[in-house]
């Protein structure tokens, strides 16, 4: 290969990597909880905290995303996705969000459930609870 084209090659890569940035600057971490049952409209069921795996580094939350399964034809359902300093409403059972962008990553979410006053059901169950929080690597977030 001649110096010209090693060069050209050469210069392609770092600019793959510059626009990449560094790999180990950005990460995900997936947490599931049991499933909570609802019983009482108006009420407000807490699912338990989902915990970012053991030694995870600092850093800020970019996105997440959740899922949850309901049974079908439940209407007027409300959910809550929350970092213990914001709560993000949620406007189905599955989706993504950058509303709790920056705020620590290493902080446990819980799911948050509520019938509207005066369903008329029995108990429903909310199985399925999954969320995934893509981060950005920092130095200093707690």
């Amino acid at each position: 290969m001649s110096r010209a084209r090693r060069l050209s090659a050469g210069l392609l890569v770092a600019g793959l990597l510059l626009m990449a940035g560094p790999a180990s600057g950005a990460g995900s971490w997936v947490g599931r909880a049991p499933g909570v049952t609802l019983g009482t409209p108006g009420r407000v069921a807490t699912a338990e905290p989902i915990t970012p795996p053991p030694g995870l580094r600092p850093g800020r939350i970019t996105t997440v995303s959740w899922r949850f399964r309901v049974p079908a034809g439940l209407p007027g359902l409300d959910a809550w996705l929350c970092h213990p300093r914001r709560c993000l409403e949620l406007p189905a059972a599955r989706g993504r969000s950058e509303a709790l962008r920056g705020l620590p990553a290493r902080e446990p979410l819980t799911l948050r459930f509520r019938l509207p006053p005066g369903t008329r059901r029995g108990a429903v169950p909310f199985t399925g609870l999954q969320v995934i929080v893509n981060y950005r690597e920092t130095q200093n977030a707690k």
